[in-house]
């Protein structure tokens, strides 16, 4: 099998439906394993989808452990030699998939590869960046030494037309040889949702991997088609992004750069969170989006709570079933 194709889904089935109908238009489809991680929807869509898509593998996870996990339980009855993980709300057009291994074999040292991102309006979106630091938490501070030293700080959003060499690149569309995957132990499961792609890009750094982004390939990816369903999945997932800056930085540092880095990514949410909960209060919580934000706040605090209690910074959502 020369290519596996692993996507996890959690109550995105609409998006699911266009993605696998996309990738089984491919001529070549016949040559890839395609898999669906279901991390324990709930909601009886699984068995229809089994049904009516006969040609690919489904999983049920007993329990949503997150993004890091459903790939590994996916990863783990791939038998292909490339591994391509790629997320539901990707809409894929017949040809892409084949451009992008064909950009893989041109470049033979790049272990792990994504394409170009673009939103429904052809907009070239965010596909890779530099590796979290005291500068970039701050979008404000970020965007001034994105201007300042853009060697050093690129803009992912601007486009390219040649091969970028970069720090890490989105989960969203990862392709990476099956041998490289083993060497670096899988995804972390440290990580409910996001930042485990950074990490798994950092260890690859570490052990002399290149990580790149290809201009020749672009796919169209629908952002947030699992993570904005609803007011509550809003609060968790944005809540989650900031617990995994943490998690990163807990794994990957240590003594007074950890400290300050955990400082850094407190200050670059909570006190902006206050402002909008104070705001919330004053308009008697009648804007949904500053109702949003003071719900993300009590929930970010019960998360410092737990981990001054437990000393653990990892996700609670890891351990439970159905996501809330």
């Amino acid at each position: 099998m020369t290519l596996s194709i692993i996507i996890v889904n959690y109550r995105s089935w609409s998006f699911l439906e266009d993605c696998l109908a996309g990738l089984l238009s491919d001529p070549q489809a016949g040559d890839w394993q395609i898999i669906v991680v279901d991390n324990h929807s709930c909601d009886g869509e699984l068995e229809n989808f089994s049904r009516r898509f006969d040609r690919v593998s489904f999983i049920a996870n007993s329990r949503n452990g997150g993004f890091a996990f459903g790939c590994n339980t996916g990863a783990g009855i791939a038998s292909g030699k490339r591994l391509l993980f790629l997320n539901p709300d990707v809409m894929v057009r017949p040809g892409e998939v084949p451009a992008l291994l064909a950009a893989a074999d041109r470049h033979p040292d790049v272990a792990i590869l994504t394409a170009t991102q673009v939103n429904a309006k052809d907009q070239v979106q965010k596909a890779w960046d530099v590796f979290p630091n005291l500068l970039t938490y701050f979008k404000s501070v970020k965007s001034v030494m994105r201007k300042l030293v853009p060697a050093y700080y690129p803009d992912p959003r601007a486009g390219q037309k040649d091969l970028v060499y970069c720090d890490w690149v989105s989960g969203s569309i990862l392709l990476i040889k099956r041998e490289d995957f083993d060497d670096l132990g899988g995804w972390c499961e440290d990580y409910w949702m996001y930042a485990e792609d950074c990490d798994l890009c950092y260890l690859a750094h570490a052990r002399g991997l290149r990580v790149a982004c290809t201009p020749d390939v672009r796919f169209v990816h629908l952002h947030g088609g699992a993570s904005r369903q609803n007011r509550e999945i809003t609060v968790l997932t944005k809540c989650e992004a900031i617990i995994s800056k943490h998690v990163f930085n807990h794994r990957h540092r240590t003594g007074i750069q950890r400290a300050l880095n955990h400082l850094f990514i407190s200050l670059s949410a909570v006190p902006e969170l206050m402002l909008w909960s104070v705001l919330n209060l004053l308009t008697l919580h009648r804007i949904n989006a500053l109702t949003i934000r003071s719900s993300m706040l009590l929930r970010i605090l019960g998360h410092y709570l737990h981990v001054f209690h437990r000393g653990d910074w990892r996700s609670r959502q890891i351990n439970r079933g159905c996501s809330e």
